[in-house]
C-alpha cells in the first residue's frame, strides 16, 4: 500500500498585492483633484455673506411682484418640435405699490424709480451710496418667462442687485 504523502505546512494566500493595491489607490484618489471638474461648469451663484458679529440694519428693496393674470392656452409651436407657446398668456406686475398692467407699463416704472433720488440707499462696502437692492417675486401660475423677463425690465431699468423672493 503507498502512503500518500501530506504537506508539512498550510497553504496560506498571499495578502501582499492586496494590500499593495490598497495603497496605490489611496494615493491615486488623493492626489486627484476632483476641484478640476468642479471648475469647468459655469455657475454665478450669489457670494456668501456669511454671519456678521455687528447688527446690520436693514435695506429698503424694491419688491416686484408677478401676478398670473390669465393662463393662455398651449399651441403646438410649428418652428419647434414638442414645445408649445401659450396664447392669451397674461400677467400684470406689481413694482412696489404700483400696479403694471403690462410688461411695458412696468418698464417705464421700473425706470422711473431707477432715477429717482429717494431710491438710492447707503451702501455699507463703499461708504457711498447706491441703487436700492430689487426683488421679484413670482406668484402661483407664472412661468419662468415671465420671470425671467421682469428680471431682465429690473437688469435695464439700471437695477444690480437683483434678488428672487418665493412669493406664495
Amino acid at each position: 500500500m503507498t502512503q500518500i504523502a501530506q504537506p508539512d505546512e498550510e497553504y496560506k494566500m498571499d495578502m501582499t498585492p492586496m494590500i499593495d493595491v490598497v495603497f496605490l489607490l489611496i494615493v491615486f484618489f488623493i492626489c486627484i483633484e476632483f476641484k478640476v471638474l468642479e471648475s469647468k461648469l459655469d455657475a454665478f451663484l450669489p457670494a456668501d455673506k456669511g454671519a456678521r458679529p455687528t447688527r446690520v440694519e436693514p435695506e429698503n428693496q424694491l419688491v416686484v411682484r408677478v401676478h398670473l393674470e390669465q393662463r393662455g392656452t398651449q399651441v403646438q409651436d410649428p418652428t419647434r418640435p414638442a414645445r408649445f407657446q401659450l396664447k392669451g398668456h397674461k400677467v400684470r406686475l406689481e413694482v412696489g405699490p404700483r400696479v403694471c398692467a403690462t410688461f411695458e407699463a412696468g418698464e417705464q416704472e421700473l425706470s422711473r424709480i431707477a432715477v429717482d433720488p429717494s431710491s438710492m440707499i447707503p451702501d455699507r462696502a463703499t461708504g457711498g451710496r447706491k441703487l436700492m437692492s430689487c426683488v421679484v417675486e413670482g406668484y402661483p401660475g407664472t412661468c419662468y418667462e415671465d420671470i425671467a423677463r421682469t428680471a431682465d425690465l429690473c437688469r435695464a431699468a439700471g437695477f444690480v442687485d437683483i434678488h428672487f423672493g418665493g412669493g406664495i
